[in-house]
């Protein structure tokens, strides 16, 4: 688990991808690398698109997302960094168990029976030296070393992470959407296009209106590609007016 700071103390989340924000002025047009890698950024942009909960902002509250708009509110008009200070709490893990402090009764000390926890005796007369070496052979070897990589599968936040994500690919598909989606006859608008307005790897090269052989063969994969990228943006914003995003959280 990551430790953030935050208002009223520390929240911990279950991946290290938890928006920062540098000192900078932020812009919600251009947010740092280190907010647009972060699920909870597109998290929020993502219910942002989301039909349902926009009409249930504009009934203030009432409506199919009801209960998701009790805890997130309205999301329409203002900026991730005002909102995620509002809301990271809603993210993060549940304070459990003990934490690490000098016990001052017996009723601070935790049963000897406990697997969470250990009752220690430290002679402030040792060496820091000794003291850091004698930890480590009673206590750190007890405790389960840390998995890498992103680990979500444990979380006891109230609204968590799902799966595996990539943000890049979340950001590409936002862009295709919002891009295919700006105008009346987006429904006829080439994805080709889309994907050359939206920066895709594929259409690298392309140019609007441009034709020719290998123009139709790289406008072809573009549009394959781009097509993707939508479908998966529907998803996510389906998703995103639930209580686990990118993707629904398994039912064992």
């Amino acid at each position: 688990m990551q430790n953030v700071p935050e208002k009223g103390g520390r929240l911990r989340f279950s991946t290290r991808s938890y928006p920062t924000y540098g000192r900078g002025r932020y812009s919600d047009e251009k947010p740092p690398k280190t907010v647009l890698s972060s699920p909870y950024y597109w998290w929020f942009k993502f219910l942002q698109l989301n039909e349902d909960y926009r009409r249930t902002c504009e009934a203030q509250g009432s409506g199919e997302c009801a209960a998701l708009y009790s805890d997130f509110g309205d999301v329409r008009a203002i900026d991730f960094k005002s909102w995620w200070r509002e809301h990271a709490h809603l993210f993060a893990e549940k304070r459990e168990g003990y934490t690490m402090r000098i016990a001052g009764s017996a009723a601070d000390l935790a049963p000897f029976e406990s697997a969470d926890a250990v009752n220690l005796v430290v002679p402030l007369t040792w060496t820091r030296r000794g003291l850091k070496r004698r930890f480590d052979e009673l206590i750190v070897k007890r405790v389960e070393r840390a998995k890498r990589g992103v680990s979500v599968e444990a979380s006891n936040a109230k609204y968590t992470l799902s799966g595996r994500w990539n943000s890049a690919a979340m950001e590409n598909a936002y862009q295709v959407y919002r891009l295919r989606n700006q105008m009346k006859n987006a429904k006829r608008r080439p994805l080709a296009d889309v994907a050359i307005e939206a920066g895709l790897r594929v259409a690298r090269g392309l140019e609007l209106g441009k034709k020719g052989a290998r123009t139709v063969e790289g406008r072809y994969e573009a549009t394959i590609i781009a097509s993707r990228h939508y479908k998966r943006a529907e998803k996510f914003i389906k998703n995103a007016a639930s209580q686990s995003f990118p993707y629904p959280k398994p039912s064992f």
